[in-house]
């Protein structure tokens, strides 16, 4: 019997396969729902249970609802909030791109980590850049 398409099995390197060598058909709902490419050796495992979804894209979706609170906290965003929430994406590009061009492995910690990062820079970047948008428009 053998491997689907894209999972035939690992180069003679011993190097994992590509990310882009997991199939939409196989990853799970949440993970193909959210764009999460889901490979099993990057989800995040606690005791005996793995989450559908990868270390990283947990921690993105933590991130966000921190992001909120930062909205109570410091009050309208920014544009200076923009600039910072730009720098918090660096760590998870920093990460996510040395895997891709390295033979690099992160950790599950570190991905989880740089995921809540970019998670709350993800959206003090886009509100930043929206109210600077906006008072751009409407004065």
């Amino acid at each position: 019997m053998s491997a689907p398409a894209g999972l035939a099995g690992r180069p003679a390197s011993g190097a994992r396969p590509p990310i882009l060598e997991h199939p939409r058909g196989l990853r799970s709902r949440p993970a193909a729902w959210i764009g999460c490419h889901g490979n099993p050796d990057r989800c995040l495992a606690i005791g005996g249970w793995r989450s559908p979804i990868c270390a990283r894209c947990v921690g993105l979706l933590a991130g966000y609802p921190l992001a909120v609170a930062a909205l109570f906290v410091f009050g309208p965003p920014s544009l200076e909030r923009a600039l910072g929430g730009a720098l918090l994406l660096v760590p998870a590009a920093v990460d996510g791109g040395a895997q891709a061009l390295s033979a690099y492995r992160s950790t599950s910690a570190r991905r989880l980590v740089t995921g809540v990062l970019a998670g709350l820079g993800q959206l003090e970047l886009l509100g930043g850049i929206t109210a600077a948008l906006l008072r751009a428009v409407h004065g």
